[in-house]
């Protein structure tokens, strides 16, 4: 005969034991999600260090080379050959724009060297104006309590919502606003183009982890028929406002 020994302590809840490893297990793939970021972000600034460094070392040194010939030739050369040099100077200039496009984009310089407002203001200038979109912003002059980290995940951010406004069309009229908000920074980008859809507003997954790695939250919102906004807060660095 089988007998039950009570000793006191009830069985676990199989719910609350299922919880726990569903907390345990998002744990983990946030940890990982995070660590994954910070690898990428330091890859792309080794990139564009290289890019910047060896890439624009080849371009300068190319062109130097150019305007040896273009004068050791001087008035020897048939106005087709001037052309070529003409046109070979052209193409290196615009290789030249290309680099620092890209590296601007792999790790933008303007933000180490003069923080997220300058940079911001520089990335939807140089975007905004050739797609033919109006924008406003409206930006503090310096941000010195927010870390480097932090600042770089509101450009990323920005960055990103400028990329799907884009890529999506239709937008004339974007606004981009970040203003000092109680314990922190508030960013919103706003547009008059064409609503996400489902899919694009659940794309936008990593850069609400961003902000959630960063203490700070992300919303995004389609309107139909008013366009889409991107509101992301993060918190003050401490450490920097202290």
């Amino acid at each position: 005969m089988n007998t039950a020994i009570d000793t006191g302590t009830a069985p676990a809840n199989d719910d609350d034991a299922l919880e726990a490893r569903v907390a345990a297990r998002t744990e983990e793939l946030s940890s990982l999600s995070t660590y994954l970021l910070r690898t990428m972000e330091s890859e792309r600034s080794q990139l564009a260090k290289e890019l910047h460094d060896e890439l624009g070392g080849l371009i300068t040194a190319a062109k130097m080379d150019v305007a040896w010939l273009q004068g050791h030739l001087g008035s020897s050369l048939d106005p087709a050959s001037e052309e070529k040099f003409r046109s070979v100077v052209q193409m290196l200039n615009q290789a030249m724009l290309l680099k620092r496009r890209v590296v601007e984009s792999l790790r933008p310089s303007l933000l180490d060297h003069f923080g997220l407002p300058v940079a911001l203001r520089s990335h939807f200038d140089e975007n905004c104006a050739p797609a033919g979109i109006e924008y406003i912003a409206t930006l503090p002059e310096e941000i010195l309590d927010l870390d480097p980290a932090a600042q770089l995940t509101l450009f990323r951010v920005a960055q990103e919502a400028l990329s799907s406004l884009l890529a999506r069309g239709r937008a004339r009229h974007v606004e981009l606003v970040v203003e000092s908000d109680g314990d922190g920074y508030t960013m919103e980008v706003a547009d008059d183009g064409v609503a996400m859809d489902a899919a694009q507003l659940r794309a936008l997954v990593s850069m609400r982890h961003r902000v959630q790695s960063a203490g700070g939250s992300l919303v995004a919102e389609a309107i139909e028929g008013r366009g889409n906004r991107i509101r992301a807060f993060v918190p003050r660095s401490r450490a920097v406002s202290g």
